[in-house]
């Protein structure tokens, strides 16, 4: 029987192979050369000069070509966030090149708070091949001007966790999308990379810039079992407060923040302590 399966498989076999030839491979030719950017966003601090959006040709033969392209609107304007660096709307491309870029040049707008700013870049035509499918390119502008700016970024946090000693980590104060008056603290806990960004925590920070209070009870975007959110507590050496604020001391202008009264405790209902850090963590910015 074995024999008999093994004469079978190898008829088959010479079947499948004689059959590859009766259809010949999709092949590609410059009928459908295209044109595409090679990203679909990019972005650039408000002082990065020139951006240098690329965009290629993809073809066999090396097809000449001539694309178009125009500007759009977002927050950003054209002439007074932007402009085209070349002012002429097209790139040509000879016989064989495939690669160009879309030169922009920011316009820096220095102790102005604007926020971020978008604009896109899209084909108008692609001349003698396709449009591919990747045709507008989305660009954000960083503003350097926030209100925030001396306390966001990374700090070295150095604490004592309550399970496990002495720790040194990387704790990030991020800006909020809207509000001026908000900050997004990333890694809060010495160890809770285990859920990622789906830990981070908010906190308001007050006119003068010397205090941030992160308000308790918050619970996180992930879910423990798929159906509990973990919840930020404040630890004052002994017990966990739900209400309340863990307030951080800005220092120094920002390069140095102190977690005073309370310090975080990430909890999980019925279930248990994921960490547990005392107060007086100290944050220096990196």
């Amino acid at each position: 029987m074995k024999k008999i399966f093994y004469l079978f498989s190898i008829v088959l076999m010479g079947s499948l192979v004689a059959s590859c030839h009766l259809n010949d491979m999709p092949t590609f030719n410059d009928s459908d050369a295209f044109a595409a950017f090679k990203t679909s966003s990019m972005s650039i601090t408000e002082d990065g000069g020139t951006l240098n959006i690329p965009v290629s040709v993809t073809s066999l033969g090396g097809v000449a070509t001539t694309v178009s392209y125009e500007f759009v609107n977002g927050s950003a304007k054209q002439g007074v966030d932007f402009e085209d660096a070349s002012g002429s709307g097209t790139i040509s491309f000879g016989a064989g090149e495939t690669l160009k870029n879309i030169a922009v040049k920011i316009i820096n707008h220095p102790g102005v708070f604007t926020g971020d700013l978008n604009f896109s870049v899209k084909f108008k035509s692609a001349g003698d091949v396709k449009m591919g499918a990747s045709n507008t390119c989305a660009v954000t502008i960083n503003d350097l001007d926030h209100p925030l700016s001396a306390i966001l970024g990374d700090y070295t946090a150095k604490g004592e966790s309550y399970f496990n000693g002495a720790q040194e980590w990387t704790m990030s104060f991020l800006k909020d999308a809207s509000d001026v008056t908000k900050v997004w603290i990333f890694n809060i806990f010495a160890s809770d990379s285990w859920a990622d960004t789906d830990t981070v925590f908010y906190g308001l920070v007050d006119d003068d810039l010397t205090n941030i209070s992160v308000p308790l009870g918050q619970e996180t975007e992930y879910k423990y079992s798929g159906t509990t959110p973990c919840v930020l507590l404040g630890f004052d050496g002994e017990d966990g407060w739900d209400e309340g604020y863990l307030n951080i001391a800005i220092k120094n202008g920002g390069k140095t923040l102190e977690f005073i009264d309370y310090g975080p405790w990430l909890y999980i209902p019925d279930a248990g302590s994921v960490n547990i850090v005392y107060g007086g963590i100290v944050c220096t910015k990196n």
